[in-house]
């Protein structure tokens, strides 16, 4: 038991207490890439969602179409909030 404690203690040093702290030591370059692969990560994701809908509802473009925009959307917020989040510091 005295081990786990140790251990935690030791571990509560790398562990951020907020989200400032961890903006605040990473580059431009990576801002760009978190926000990029946010984004993308959103509109590929739903239209993966949209694809296989399509495929067992056979309703072939629709569905794809629809989450591909959901997912856009999605993603272009996901982009807002994180860059106010970082603009905030």
């Amino acid at each position: 038991m005295k081990d786990i404690k140790d251990l935690s203690k030791k571990l509560e040093k790398f562990i951020p207490k907020d989200k400032k702290e961890v903006t605040k030591n990473t580059s431009s370059l990576g801002i760009a890439m978190r926000l990029s692969s946010e984004l993308v990560a959103a509109v590929f994701v739903a239209s993966v969602i949209g694809y296989y809908l399509d495929k067992w509802l056979e309703t072939k473009p629709f569905l794809l179409i629809v989450f591909f925009f959901l997912g856009a959307i999605t993603g272009i917020l996901n982009v807002v909030r994180t860059s106010k989040m970082i603009n905030k510091d």
